[in-house]
């Protein structure tokens, strides 16, 4: 077990603490995080009274005042300190591949896969989202529901459904897991989602407007999904880049919305209804893959979701996602996003190459995600008729 988890836990940890490094800037994200740190230390314990954010959830939070309340007593610097958070989730979400891998549910390869992979590192290093955190709670929630602890499992994804939202997509597949009865899905519902309700609770007195708005109101970013692919369309064909928020997109978020609720209901009946053979994994692995392709507005640290699922059982379909995936990632942010690679921002013909490499990789990584879809769905669906 040590000789397995070491190897893949060094060189993530290398790897990721290079790029670290060499990204200590405070642009983009991490300027935001530390916006919302100073807010947390000077002005108020809530992070929803913040004005021009987005704030996210309290677990958050705390890491973001925590890593300015480091910065400001001379323990490392802003950009870095709070980085930490996620490159500890990396290497335990290494560990934890290792773990599944050993008991026979995940490839020898995962943990090297993600400790390697480029989606993984350029989100979480480089540009500082913490998705790494929720996917870490999350795949502990699959690997606890699998050893046949329904409790833990559930607080578990409790824990990642409050960090970060979307891990709530898995809920049903757990709840249900292994054709439970309902009022043990119900117990599994309730333990997963009360406690998140909870934390908010003080956040809710204190500003209910302020917590509603930032929890319902946010409709998404265009830089990925359809409408990315459709706004980079549209920069290509007129030189003129349309804004990126939700509100200048109103008819492709609402079809947004309505796409994917009625698609992952249609997964829900299907898997529970055995039409299709999914286990909790490749079911939540489904779902995420099936925003990734219906959802018109994304943000880049999206397209880390479908990676350590995915790489329980990698295979070719994974691969073409994480090519895709790494060429939109990086031809954004040299274009969208400048700071976050590289120090200062390109001009010219550079910048012209980074608009289209970002254009073609959001293109690549939307077919790679349906395509990747199919692929899944048609394996669980050749299972039953098998059967």
């Amino acid at each position: 077990m040590k000789r397995a988890l070491l190897g893949p836990l060094l060189v993530a940890l290398a790897l990721r603490l290079v790029v670290v490094l060499a990204t200590e800037r405070a642009v983009a994200d991490v300027a935001r995080y530390e916006r919302v740190g100073r807010h947390l230390l000077d002005v108020s314990w809530n992070p929803y009274e913040t004005k021009r954010l987005y704030p996210y959830p309290p677990p958050w939070a705390a890491a973001e005042a925590g890593a300015e309340w480091l910065a400001r007593r001379g323990v490392g610097s802003f950009p870095v300190d709070v980085k930490l958070p996620v490159l500890a989730a990396d290497l335990a979400l290494v560990a934890l591949l290792v773990a599944a891998a050993r008991a026979g549910r995940a490839s020898p390869l995962a943990p090297w896969l993600y400790a390697v992979h480029p989606v993984a590192v350029l989100v979480g290093a480089a540009q500082g989202q913490f998705d790494a955190v929720p996917l870490l709670l999350l795949v502990l929630a699959v690997e606890e529901a699998a050893r046949g602890r329904r409790d833990a499992s559930a607080l578990v994804l409790s824990a990642a459904i409050a960090t970060k939202s979307f891990p709530v997509l898995a809920l049903p597949f757990l709840a249900l897991d292994g054709q439970a009865s309902g009022r043990s899905a119900a117990r599994y519902a309730a333990l997963a989602l009360v406690p998140g309700a909870l934390l908010l609770l003080p956040f809710a007195l204190a500003d209910a407007g302020a917590v509603a708005r930032e929890l319902f109101a946010y409709g998404g970013i265009a830089d990925f999904g359809w409408t990315g692919v459709a706004r980079g369309a549209e920069w290509l064909a007129t030189g003129s880049l349309p804004r990126s928020e939700a509100m200048f997109w109103p008819g492709a978020a609402r079809a947004s919305k309505v796409l994917f609720l009625v698609a992952w209901a249609g997964l829900v009946v299907a898997v529970r209804s055995g039409r299709l053979r999914l286990d909790a994994a490749r079911a939540s692995l489904a779902a995420i893959l099936a925003f990734l392709a219906l959802y018109g507005l994304q943000s880049a640290q999206y397209l880390l979701w479908a990676v350590p699922l995915g790489l329980l059982r990698p295979g070719r379909a994974s691969a073409a996602y994480a090519g895709a995936a790494t060429v939109g990632l990086v031809g954004f942010y040299l274009f969208l996003a400048p700071g976050v690679l590289v120090p200062a921002p390109l001009e010219g013909h550079a910048l012209a190459w980074a608009g289209r490499l970002w254009v073609f990789g959001a293109a690549a990584s939307l077919a790679a995600s349906a395509g990747w879809l199919v692929v899944l769905l048609r394996s669980a669906a050749s299972v039953r008729a098998g059967s």
